[in-house]
């Protein structure tokens, strides 16, 4: 899950969508959880209104995720709702703060459970870097014959596959 400060402070939930990566504007989407789940509600509008700081949102995290992951729901099933804010990525601006210069403007949230089955995070890094797996890669082995002017290319695949 990953959170963004746009246009202005704005609290944003990245989703990928079929047409492109959007952003969900959480305070002005929070109309969408209201029926449903009033406590999800109270909770993120609670820790994000007013451009509000991300610390009690880790520290809520329990709670809190429960909302923001009903919202990418909802955004990923008919994303033209008329009860959440979203944009596409490319036409918001990503917040600057000049009261402070190194504040943070992107936090991307990996649970524990999404990284169980990988406790190394090869899997995540392979999803976020491109970086193919060893076992799609293969090594090329030159070896120098004995007069040194012949040589042999040995494939060999890694880890034993």
């Amino acid at each position: 899950m990953k959170l963004v400060r746009f246009d202005g402070g704005k609290t944003g939930l990245m989703v990928q969508i079929a047409s492109g990566p959007h952003v969900i504007d959480i305070i002005g989407s929070l109309g969408a959880l209201s029926q449903d789940d009033p406590i999800s509600r109270g909770i993120l509008n609670g820790i994000l209104k007013d451009e509000g700081s991300w610390a009690p949102l880790i520290e809520h995290w329990e709670r809190a995720r429960i909302g923001l992951r009903r919202l990418a729901s909802f955004a990923l099933a008919n994303p033209d709702r008329s009860d959440l804010v979203i944009c596409r990525a490319d036409q918001i601006s990503l917040a600057l703060f000049l009261r402070n210069p190194t504040g943070i403007v992107a936090l991307d949230i990996v649970e524990s459970g999404e990284v169980a089955q990988d406790p190394t995070g090869r899997e995540a890094m392979e999803r976020q870097f491109g970086v193919p797996s060893p076992a799609d890669t293969q090594v090329i082995s030159i070896i120098p014959l004995r007069d040194k002017i012949r040589s042999a290319e040995i494939s060999l695949p890694l880890q034993g596959s």
